[in-house]
């Protein structure tokens, strides 16, 4: 059946049907960059193809990059070999919590210039790095130093205090990093931060509440620790745990509210009641309005 039409006594594709692209040489990745396929006798009619797409220039991409490993590993490919993964892109490929930010930051060398598209370019020195499967990013606390210039106190304390629940014997090194910023922007921040991280907490909203528990003025508490009744024996683990006054408050996250999480959590904070330890729940809800469950916490511990 012949599939073309006729116009002027010439043959015409049918718009139905959509010509399939020739296929690209073996052993190319799902990133290559324009000149390697020219090299390999890629065509530049090919490499316009709407199967290809180019993130930025001279870099071809098939399909789309998935996530934010992906586009780094392929970024790679254009970017100078000096360039090195910092800022909020190196916090989320080390999996630390910073704000959301899609593009991809780089460090470079004074000097080297660098114009792409998607990409915020930083100057300084890129010794403290490391590779991640091939990719190279900032340390965990050359990355906490370089975001005290870009986020406010509470941010730097969410991303510390995860830090050091990673690794908790760079507490010291990271207390010492504000005096080496020392007229640089951010320092005022970071040292702020430094003072209110600490090394026991297991998540960014555990974080955001001790901090508006300190901004309230009431005592520091406990940090998953410990609870026992009047026994000894073993009660359960608290997230903020007040000992003299025998308090417990816990943040329930979501995946507090599946079934399964919730029946054990009702056990285990029924034994704490049940021991002599109240137990003050709070969750996402209040993060909206914070004020009432700061003031019942605060009332729990005048009695």
């Amino acid at each position: 059946m012949d599939n073309r039409k006729h116009v002027n006594g010439r043959a015409q594709q049918n718009p139905g049907m959509t010509r399939r692209p020739s296929p690209l040489p073996a052993g190319f990745g799902d990133a290559f960059t324009y000149g390697e396929a020219l090299a390999q006798g890629v065509t530049p009619c090919r490499l316009r193809h709407t199967g290809l797409a180019s993130p930025t220039r001279s870099l071809r991409v098939i399909g789309d990059l998935g996530d934010l490993r992906d586009r780094a590993a392929a970024y790679l490919l254009v970017l100078p070999t000096c360039a090195v993964f910092s800022h909020a892109t190196a916090a989320q490929l080390l999996e630390l919590p910073v704000p959301s930010d899609d593009r991809l930051h780089v460090t470079v060398p004074n000097g080297v210039q660098v114009r792409r598209r998607g990409v915020v370019v930083h100057h300084g020195e890129v010794d403290d790095s490391r590779s991640l499967g091939g990719i190279p990013v900032t340390s965990a606390l050359r990355t906490w130093s370089d975001l005290a210039a870009l986020l406010g106190v509470d941010d730097l304390v969410v991303l510390g205090d995860a830090i050091l629940h990673h690794s908790p014997s760079l507490e010291a090194e990271l207390r010492r990093l504000p005096a080496e910023r020392t007229g640089r922007r951010g320092v005022r921040a970071a040292r702020s931060a430094a003072e209110l991280i600490r090394a026991d907490v297991l998540s960014p909203q555990e974080s955001l509440w001790r901090l508006r528990f300190h901004r309230a003025g009431l005592p520091e508490p406990e940090l998953n620790s410990t609870v026992r009744d009047s026994r000894g024996s073993w009660l359960g683990v608290g997230d903020f745990v007040w000992r003299r006054p025998r308090l417990v408050v816990e943040y329930d996250g979501d995946y507090h509210f599946t079934v399964e999480q919730r029946r054990r959590d009702q056990v285990r904070r029924r034994a704490m009641r049940d021991g002599g330890w109240p137990v003050i729940e709070l969750n996402g809800a209040d993060n909206r309005n914070p004020g009432p469950a700061i003031r019942a916490v605060a009332h729990a511990l005048d009695h």
